[in-house]
């Protein structure tokens, strides 16, 4: 077996040792095959993906990173059940020979995961903003999340919007003076944001250029809902229109896209008017959220890469276009 040269992410796991006996337990325990090489998928922050090859085909192993505790894990496994229940375009997720989503490998610290289907696509990184049709699809799919009745116990994610003032105080001394009076500004914009007036709803939370992928044969997929929680049900808009419908020189304003994506959206699930009259100012919110998290990463936890500075870029420029 061979291991590809890529990003590595397996430091987010409580486990050291060598990592090849652990995909082959996996691909015993799923019954898949004999793996014939295995590669960490470098974009993201929760979690480790792992790419394994066998000669049945392809799969992706989400193992879940060392602060998500066994109740975490359990949760994690409910929630796609629901999220499948509910008809949500997602990679097929596969089931151990006894019959589990979630499988513990008992040899190596207990490290959990699930196991689903890799889809042959691209996603946003790589092919940029979706077109009309696309979002449409995207529309629909984030639609049929904020329908689903569940609400998680608990999420790690220091970089969600509500999270935005301890993100601040950790990071603050980190921002260069000229960009610190746009962060300050956005944030007093979210605070003037009525939020226990907002419908509430399970959110995905994440969806960003990486998570989204589009299929050779046009389908949509969400992936990844490490981060997936009971929040306002704007935060999916907004996150989907600063972050995912944002290139860097996009000549379209904030405003125009949060408008676009709420038109697409209201055709599945009609927004309240308070709703449209926030969102605008909840999309900025996500900048700062954005632009401060790579803060943290930099600065806090020494991790400088392509994808952190993708959206420091997209966050000052985001933050400036709008709030100059």
């Amino acid at each position: 077996m061979t291991q590809e040269n890529k990003r590595n992410p397996f430091d987010r796991l409580n486990f050291s040792g060598e990592i090849e006996p652990v995909i082959d337990r996996l691909a015993l325990a799923y019954g898949i095959g004999k793996p014939r090489s295995f590669s960490p998928i470098g974009i993201g922050y929760e979690d480790c993906n792992v790419i394994v090859e066998t000669g049945k085909g392809k799969y992706v192993a989400k193992m879940f990173e060392k602060e998500r505790t066994s109740e975490d894990i359990a949760n994690y496994g409910q929630m796609m059940e629901k999220v499948m229940e509910a008809g949500v375009t997602h990679p097929r997720i596969l089931r151990s020979q006894d019959g589990e989503i979630i499988y513990s490998d008992s040899e190596a610290k207990g490290i959990s995961l699930i196991l689903m289907e890799f889809i042959e696509g691209k996603t946003y990184f790589e092919l940029g903003s979706p077109t009309d049709d696309d979002l449409s699809k995207i529309a629909e799919q984030a639609a049929r999340i904020n329908r689903i009745d569940y609400q998680p116990s608990r999420v790690v994610d220091s970089w969600s919007i509500p999270r935005i003032h301890e993100m601040f105080e950790r990071v603050r001394e980190f921002i260069q003076p000229e960009d610190l009076r746009f962060v300050r500004r956005a944030i007093e914009l979210y605070d003037q944001i009525p939020i226990d007036n907002l419908p509430m709803a399970f959110v995905h939370g994440d969806f960003t250029k990486g998570n989204v992928l589009k299929s050779e044969n046009g389908d949509i997929y969400v992936l990844d809902f490490s981060v997936a929680f009971w929040y306002p049900r704007i935060q999916e808009l907004a996150v989907i229109s600063a972050s995912l419908m944002h290139n860097l020189g996009d000549p379209r304003s904030l405003r125009e896209r949060t408008e676009q994506i709420a038109s697409e959206y209201n055709r599945f699930n009609p927004l309240v008017s308070k709703e449209r009259e926030y969102l605008y100012d909840y999309a900025l919110a996500d900048y700062v959220a954005k632009f401060m998290g790579v803060h943290q990463e930099k600065f806090i936890n020494g991790d400088d890469n392509a994808e952190n500075r993708l959206w420091f870029d997209l966050g000052r420029e985001g933050l400036r276009k709008e709030l100059t």
